[in-house]
């Protein structure tokens, strides 16, 4: 690749632990330009100055602008990772989930459908510049719900967009460490959707392990998920699969509050020591920079395909994530993994469900929104009518907090 890496979102003070996630590689990740955008002047400011110290002796050069379609022009490479109506927009979300008497996440359930929809009109903008400033570039995408903004973006014509994850590589670490083994070692497989999808096969000297994992784990958990739920699935689900239990888990206050404190005080210590990394950075753990963002723009730099996990639009018509070889030549195919039977029929009702979400956002009506919140598995068919009209009524005031 010869252009430059561009990072929409790049004001973000969380745009620290990818530099420090880029230089922990070294000269592993073969350097180049790199131009963070971003709408605070003054964060960007703060976040670039430190970045281009941090990655300034590995062979980089940092330059930021407040301006998008300056730091898009001639990109061969982004990361997309805005937040559209920001913290506040996630409050919302939550709030929404809160009043419905249901767990409060960004990525699943009714506050994920409202994101989604809120970001329709300000994401189709931000897709039109990355079409017509860098409409060869790779774009990895962060943003959630990760699996409806990938799908959005590629309907759209950004064809080269991935979305990334760590979540598959998080379980995988888990489980090995549980087994005592090298990760590095493993065969492993993985099928599914973001943040619903399994390991599906976990072998060392090809022996089935995921019997093993059950017997070491007792009365302990992986991630929150019970060795009983892993040993009736034959598969290792990530942990939002806890989400889904019956009775599910009660619902708590969400995370917008504590992000958005969280961010002045990166911001502060930044602007007190701007040469070192903020000691409450790791107050947040954002694993997706060393195990899915770091990697892949290492392999989209490499000759040779590296195994990473991504989530590309498939011939299905929806979102699915898995593993493939990556390089500088691009993505190769998906690998298919067969689920055993437990799992793959909780794959067949996400995949339902993603269909109708897809469906809901594409062309929001009443009724569209209600039947993908029925397909949930996540909600009580109780709730489904008092959360459909809830976001219904509120589509109209999210669109407009999100282009404010």
């Amino acid at each position: 690749m010869t252009g430059h890496l561009a990072v929409l979102g790049g004001g973000t003070p969380y745009t620290v632990a990818l530099a420090d996630a880029i230089a922990a590689r070294g000269r592993a990740v073969a350097p180049g330009p790199l131009v963070l955008a971003g709408r605070d002047a003054r964060a960007l400011e703060t976040v670039g100055r430190y970045v281009r110290g941090r990655l300034a002796p590995l062979g980089w050069s940092t330059t930021w602008t407040t301006e998008p379609r300056a730091a898009l022009r001639g990109a061969s490479l982004v990361l997309h990772q805005i937040r559209y109506g920001g913290t506040a927009g996630r409050q919302r979300d939550e709030e929404l989930a809160l009043a419905c008497g249901l767990v409060a996440d960004e990525t699943l359930g009714p506050g994920a459908l409202q994101a989604a929809l809120r970001l329709r009109a300000p994401l189709a903008e931000t897709c039109r510049m990355l079409v017509e400033e860098c409409p060869g570039a790779v774009v990895l995408n962060l943003t959630n719900p990760l699996s409806l903004t990938t799908a959005r973006m590629v309907r759209a014509g950004v064809s080269g967009c991935l979305g990334l994850c760590e979540l598959p590589r998080v379980t995988l670490e888990a489980a090995a460490a549980v087994l005592g083994e090298d990760p590095a070692r493993a065969r492993w497989a993985y099928a599914g959707l973001n943040h619903r999808g399994f390991l599906v096969r976990l072998e060392w000297d090809g022996v089935d392990r995921i019997p093993d994992l059950v017997r070491r784990l007792g009365d302990r958990t992986l991630n929150g998920i019970r060795a009983d739920e892993i040993a009736a699935l034959k598969a290792i689900p990530t942990k939002y699969f806890r989400l889904a239990r019956t009775p599910a888990p009660a619902p708590e206050p969400g995370r917008a509050a504590f992000l958005g404190s969280l961010r002045a005080r990166l911001l502060e210590e930044l602007r007190a020591d701007p040469g070192r990394s903020p000691p409450s950075l790791g107050v947040r753990d954002m694993a997706w920079y060393p195990r899915a963002v770091v990697p892949a723009i290492e392999a989209l730099r490499s000759p040779r395909p590296l195994d990473c996990e991504v989530n590309v639009l498939a011939p299905s018509g929806i979102v699915e994530e898995g593993r493939v070889g990556l390089s500088a030549a691009g993505p190769g195919p998906l690998r298919p993994a067969a689920a055993p039977a437990p799992a793959a029929a909780w794959l067949a009702a996400f995949r339902r469900h993603e269909r109708d979400l897809l469906d809901a956002v594409e062309h929001p009506s009443l009724p569209a929104i209600r039947r993908a919140l029925e397909a949930d598995p996540l909600i009580p068919a109780p709730k489904v009518e008092e959360c459909a009209r809830l976001i219904w009524a509120r589509r109209d005031a999210e669109a407009a907090a999100a282009s404010a």
